[in-house]
């Protein structure tokens, strides 16, 4: 285990050699509230001053990597706390994305939405053969954060528009076609494939290391921190609408 590190309630944090590996751990399909996304800023922030580790490993608790935000705690609180929660995702996937350590995704299982977006902030990502993954908020009826929409240009390219739109799950070697992922595999073979990735990068020069990365995340960093207030308010006040309110109890209830 982690010496002298935070003590998490909703994630599990272990290290191997100079690996640390976040594993999320909050239910039965690893949903994000809060206090997840605040652990995962944690653990990032804690990773890069502690001078024994060299990359980071993220990945899911069972057989699901995370199903996104957790929807039932945005409707049993105000909807202010949808804005705290809206905030603890961006610093989450800024964090990861700007993190200068290498940084591994290991998709085990489902990533679906706010899941996905966190697996795309992670440099490498390997997927276990029967996961499935994309960026579902449109099919549900919410719409991306800016942040979000930046992070998904930057790793799928021209491929991204498209991605959003059609608001799929994808199998895994359809994502790796689309760039969601590098890599597909079995998923007894993906912790130790995932660990020997973050080690692989880990042996490289960290200073030269975290330049390149700097330098070619520089224009999706600066739109994200320069995006449009007035967008961002109508994305907050979309997800505080009665509407989308409605649209999420409907995705809760039970199917007939």
């Amino acid at each position: 285990m982690v010496t002298d590190s935070p003590h998490f309630k909703r994630t599990e944090l272990s290290r191997e050699d100079r690996t640390a590996v976040l594993t999320l751990a909050s239910d039965k399909v690893n949903a994000l509230d809060r206090e997840v996304l605040d652990e995962i800023t944690a653990f990032v922030e804690f990773c890069q001053h502690d001078p024994g580790i060299g990359a980071l490993v993220l990945t899911g608790a069972g057989n699901v990597f995370s199903a996104g935000l957790n929807v039932s705690e945005i409707l049993a609180n105000e909807k202010s706390y949808t804005d705290s929660l809206l905030a603890s995702l961006e610093a989450a996937l800024v964090g990861l994305f700007r993190c200068p350590l290498p940084t591994v995704a290991a998709v085990n299982g489902a990533a679906i939405a706010g899941g996905c977006l966190l697996a795309l902030a992670c440099d490498k990502r390997l997927m276990a053969d029967e996961a499935r993954i994309g960026v579902t908020e449109l099919r549900v009826g919410v719409a991306l954060p800016v942040v979000a929409v930046e992070l998904l240009k930057h790793v799928c390219g021209t491929r991204a528009e498209q991605l959003m739109f059609d608001a799929g799950l994808l199998d895994a070697e359809e994502a790796c076609r689309d760039g969601l992922a590098h890599q597909h595999l079995p998923r007894f073979e993906l912790q130790v494939a995932a660990m020997a990735a973050a080690e692989q990068l880990a042996s490289l020069d960290a200073g030269a290391y975290a330049l390149a990365k700097s330098s070619v995340r520089r224009a999706a960093l600066a739109a994200m921190e320069g995006s449009d207030p007035a967008v961002d308010r109508q994305v907050l006040e979309h997800w505080r609408a009665d509407g989308t309110r409605a649209d999420l109890e409907r995705l809760l209830a039970p199917k007939s």
